[in-house]
């Protein structure tokens, strides 16, 4: 029989350790599974699949253990398919294998397949990553929590600071940020444009709370009949403040008229779609001109990392206090602070044509989306992610062209250099 070991090792430490001599007493093999490797530099997952991997590495070296197998796999939302998957990449007889968790969750996915599933002793006073975290932050003693090598690369890698940084919610980072930045600005406040989704809610609300009546929130629809009509009015109720409708349909349309017929290639529907956001933010300029204020934006990492927006339309801002957070994150954030459930269900959409949605046009739900974006960032191979992640080569080959084709959106405009 083999085993089958499993955790996030977020950090690697003396009970997993003890839990694998323990294991490796009873059987002859062990397969190490480190779960979640899409996630990283976040509060309960700071590091990396590669800095997890070495941490496990020199602390079996260290104690002499030789005969182990380390793998990763992303988070699935489907129990079966994470335990399919492990069995798969670890390619262990679902018969022949026993897999050691006091999980309930893990111990539940595996025995959908009929796999043996038994505790492990719990060492160290039931001793968890997320003790020694705790500790850290708390500026505590961990040092004899962790194998020495373990110890020794979180110095090297100021894995305490790392740690320390990421305690502190991004909500509240983000909203120091707005702070600063406005203050800087030297502006009087800011302004945003809102859509009903979830993004553009998280903003609003992290934005009301850095700048509170300071702020200008700007409705700029372009039908009249919209269906996030209610996901506004359910926005403004949680912000307790007011949302200005600006309708731009009529506009839209006359200059239309006036510009060149857009055919019914993809190419014309792409100019007429990117017209809107353009409007809007020649409209939101228009106020924070008036007003002095700066101008929001609402793009997320994930958009921005494959170019996902309009550019000098919703890119064209002056700072975007989500930039640094993937979709999922957001959801995540939006969640924490409870944006109504109807605006964090909608599927998302650019609303630039009819019947649009994100996932529509990109070819991937944002959970497969981040998966497959962390991954890359990460270092691993688009083969890898494929069998890992049970996503088609051929959609992550177009996301990283994507990712290619939209990479201008990313700089400034090139200056031709005259003078020496």
């Amino acid at each position: 029989m083999s085993a089958i070991f499993i955790g996030r090792f977020q950090p690697f430490h003396k009970g997993h350790l003890e839990a694998i001599r323990w294991i490796l007493n009873k059987q002859k093999k062990i397969s190490l599974v480190i779960g979640s490797i899409q996630e990283f530099s976040t509060k309960d997952n700071p590091f990396s699949f590669k800095e997890r991997k070495k941490m496990i590495e020199d602390s079996l070296l260290t104690a002499g253990i030789r005969n182990y197998k380390i793998y990763g796999i992303p988070d699935f939302f489907d129990d079966f398919l994470w335990a399919r998957k492990i069995l798969e990449i670890t390619r262990l007889n679902q018969n022949k294998v026993i897999v050691f968790t006091q999980n309930p969750w893990t111990k539940r996915c595996f025995e959908k397949f009929g796999v043996q599933v038994r505790p492990h002793p719990l060492f160290f006073n039931r001793l968890s990553a997320t003790q020694i975290r705790e500790k850290i932050n708390k500026r505590k003693e961990w040092k004899n929590l962790v194998p020495k090598p373990v110890f020794s690369f979180l110095k090297e890698v100021e894995g305490e600071k790392r740690i320390r940084f990421l305690k502190v919610l991004p909500e509240k980072r983000i909203v120091d940020f707005i702070k600063k930045r406005v203050k800087e600005a030297k502006a009087k406040g800011g302004i945003m444009g809102v859509s009903g989704g979830v993004d553009s809610s998280v903003v609003a609300i992290l934005t009301k709370r850095a700048l509170g009546k300071k702020v200008f929130f700007l409705w700029l629809p372009f039908v009249k009949d919209c269906v996030f009509e209610k996901n506004l009015s359910l926005l403004e109720k949680k912000l307790k403040h007011k949302i200005k409708k600006i309708y731009l349909g009529d506009i839209y349309k006359k200059l239309l008229k006036i510009l060149p017929k857009a055919n019914g290639s993809l190419k014309g529907k792409i100019s007429k779609g990117n017209l809107k956001p353009r409007l809007r933010m020649t409209v939101l300029y228009y106020f924070a001109n008036l007003y002095n204020l700066l101008v929001i934006g609402t793009t997320n990492r994930t958009e921005r990392e494959i170019g996902y927006f309009t550019k000098f339309g919703d890119g064209g801002v002056d700072i975007e206090p989500i930039g640094d957070l993937y979709k999922t994150e957001i959801i995540e954030m939006a969640k924490r602070l409870k944006v109504p459930k109807e605006i964090i269900e909608i599927p998302p959409t650019a609303a630039l044509w009819s019947d649009q949605t994100d996932q529509k046009e990109l070819g991937l739900d944002y959970q497969n989306l981040d998966t497959v974006l962390k991954l890359l960032s990460q270092g691993f191979k688009k083969e890898e992610i494929s069998r890992l992640a049970n996503i088609p080569l051929r959609k992550i080959e177009a996301i990283i062209q994507r990712k290619e084709n939209n990479i201008h959106k990313l700089s400034l405009p090139p200056i031709a250099i005259v003078h020496k």
